[in-house]
């Protein structure tokens, strides 16, 4: 079998690893083998053999653990041993639910930047009101930017949505408090300025309260004011979700409406489950890693499986990479 993509998953850092086992029991797909990083136990417990690759690890990365040192500390852990595996060729893309820190610093250290770039960016699709999703970075990979960081955010970013999503020149705009050019801190003022002069299609900045109206296909911000975005949208859509039920479940008239609209508040939920996104990915590393959620089940990792395959089939790695060193 000619060419086949290689993807690394880590069984562990997840709250339900048999949930991993349980897709990697049931995944098929002859372009792709599975190659597995796992406690003994763990990897027991996968029978399925065709296109799967087990790799017995010692160790776990853990929450409590030192996320910059890790990476030299737990050699044998099942993160560190995969994100070695990328860094030689042996898979193509990586996949963790693990510890964020640790996955973030250790994908750094060991994978190296692309030319050019001071401070990798974590970034993930969205929903919007629309069918379309637009791409937030960063989501808090690093709390303080330059202007530099955030033109190169923007940069990779395009590219992700040009290679992904088959968007020419897709649209970006600069999440600030307010839509006027002077709005916002000297950081945010001096990327305005380099946004307008460097970036296609840049469209000015947006306020936090239209970003799911989906004005624009790539909003960028530093760490920490992408983290607390990130983190309100799936707060909000949770509570709603949960207060639609329960004014839905008052009394007996209550019930039966809820009946009547039933595919509606289904179809609410399935846009705001983070599960069907993929996975967040670090931009402006060499070699492609996707952080899944820790709470991930079958269908996030099947999401952020389909997402690998794209990032590899498309060489967005590459493209970045050559893109940034002829400085474009």
């Amino acid at each position: 079998m000619h060419n086949i993509m290689k993807i690394g998953i880590d069984i562990l850092g997840v709250d339900e690893p048999d949930r991993i086992i349980n897709f990697v029991n049931c995944y098929k797909d002859n372009e792709v083998e599975l190659c597995v990083y796992g406690l003994e136990d763990n990897l027991n417990q996968i029978t399925k053999t065709e296109n799967i690759i087990k790799n017995v690890c010692t160790e776990e990365v853990l929450m409590s653990d030192d996320a910059a040192r890790v990476h030299r500390k737990k050699k044998d852990a099942s993160m560190i041993r995969m994100l070695s595996d990328l860094n030689e060729g042996v898979i193509d893309v990586a996949i963790s639910g693990g510890s964020t820190g640790a996955f973030m610093a250790s994908s750094l250290f060991m994978l190296g930047r692309i030319e050019g770039i001071s401070k990798p960016g974590l970034a993930s699709m969205l929903p919007t009101k629309t069918d379309h999703k637009f791409l937030l970075t960063d989501l808090g990979a690093n709390v303080e930017a330059k202007p530099d960081d955030l033109i190169n955010y923007a940069r990779l970013g395009q590219l992700y949505m040009k290679y992904i999503y088959n968007i020419e020149t897709p649209s970006v705009a600069l999440l600030n408090v307010g839509v006027e050019e002077s709005k916002g801190n000297k950081v945010y003022k001096e990327a305005h300025k380099l946004l307008k002069e460097d970036i296609d299609n840049f469209k000015g900045n947006i306020e936090a309260r239209n970003i799911l109206e989906h004005k624009y296909d790539v909003v960028i911000a530093d760490g920490f004011a992408g983290n607390v975005l990130l983190k309100t949208i799936e707060g909000v859509a949770s509570t709603l979700g949960s207060m639609i039920k329960g004014i839905f479940m008052e009394n007996i008239k209550t019930k039966i409406s809820a009946l009547l609209v039933k595919s509606g508040i289904t179809k609410f939920k399935k846009k705001f489950d983070y599960s069907e996104y993929g996975g967040a990915f670090l931009l402006g590393i060499k070699k492609p890693s996707i952080k899944i959620h820790g709470s991930a089940d079958e269908n996030a990792l099947y999401y952020a499986v389909q997402q690998a395959k794209q990032i590899h089939k498309t060489k967005l790695y590459d493209i970045m990479i050559e893109t940034m060193e002829k400085g474009e």
